[in-house]
C-alpha cells in the first residue's frame, strides 16, 4: 500500500509540476481565486485530485498560495 501512495504522490507531482500558472492570468472573474472552472480553463489536462490537494483550506477554490503550490 506505501508503494502505491509513493506512485500515486510522484504522479500527482509530476502531473502538477507542468502547470505553471499565474493567479492574474487565470482568475478571469477577478475575485482572487481560481475555480476549478477557471483552473481547467487554463490548464485542461489539470485533474479534480490535482486540484483539491492543492486546495489546502478546502474551500473549493485556490488562492495565490495554493496556486503556487500546484505549479511548482
Amino acid at each position: 500500500m506505501k508503494k502505491l501512495l509513493t506512485v500515486l504522490a510522484v504522479s500527482a507531482f509530476a502531473t502538477t509540476s507542468a502547470y505553471a500558472a499565474e493567479l492574474k492570468d487565470i482568475d478571469t472573474d477577478s475575485n482572487g481565486m481560481v475555480s476549478m472552472e477557471e483552473a481547467k480553463a487554463a490548464m485542461p489536462d489539470i485533474s479534480e485530485e490535482a486540484f483539491k490537494g492543492a486546495d489546502a483550506d478546502g474551500d473549493g477554490s485556490l488562492n495565490a498560495e495554493e496556486l503556487a503550490k500546484l505549479s511548482k
